[in-house]
C-alpha cells in the first residue's frame, strides 16, 4: 500500500504543500496555503484551521511532515503561527504530524551537511513539479521524502 506525504514548508507568507507518494511528487493538488487577512483575529484563526483541513481531506495524505526552521535562525511569529494552526488541523483529523528538523532530512536523503538545504533540492526533491518550487515546494518535497525514507 502506497504512503501518502504532505510535506510542508512555512515562510511568514504562506504554507508551500507537496505531496509525496511512492517517492514521486502529484500534480494537480494544492501547492500554497495562503494565510487569511486578520490572523491575529479568532474568526481568521479558525478559517485557516478549516482551510488546512480541507486540503487534508482532498490530499487524502496519511501523513504531514513539516519541515523546521534553521537550527540557528528563530522563526517569525507569523510562521509559527502557521505551523501550530497547520499542527491543530491535522490533530483534528487525526492525520499524524512529524517535526522535520533540517539535518534529518540531510541525513535520511544523504545530503552533505554544506551548503543550504535550499540548495540541494534539485539532488533531493527531483524535477521541478508545478508553481512555487523554489519559493518553498522544493523545500517541502524533500521533507515529504525524508519520512519516507
Amino acid at each position: 500500500m502506497a504512503v501518502r506525504v504532505l510535506g510542508i514548508h512555512c515562510s511568514p507568507q504562506a504554507a508551500y504543500l507537496t505531496v509525496i507518494e511512492d517517492g514521486a511528487v502529484l500534480s494537480g493538488l494544492r501547492e500554497r496555503l495562503l494565510p487569511p487577512a486578520g490572523l491575529e483575529t479568532g474568526e481568521g484563526l479558525l478559517e485557516c484551521i478549516r482551510e488546512v483541513r480541507r486540503v487534508l481531506g482532498q490530499t487524502g495524505v496519511d501523513r504531514v511532515a513539516l519541515l523546521l526552521t534553521e537550527a540557528n535562525s528563530s522563526p517569525s511569529t507569523e510562521r509559527t503561527v502557521l505551523e501550530t494552526l497547520i499542527r491543530v488541523a491535522a490533530a483534528e483529523e487525526g492525520t499524524p504530524v512529524e517535526l522535520v528538523a533540517r539535518p534529518t532530512v540531510r541525513s535520511r536523503l544523504g545530503l552533505p551537511k554544506s551548503g543550504s538545504l535550499g540548495s540541494h533540492v534539485a539532488r533531493a526533491a527531483g524535477p521541478k513539479s508545478g508553481h512555487h518550487w523554489n519559493e518553498g515546494r522544493g523545500l517541502a518535497a524533500m521533507a515529504a521524502k525524508a519520512v519516507t525514507s
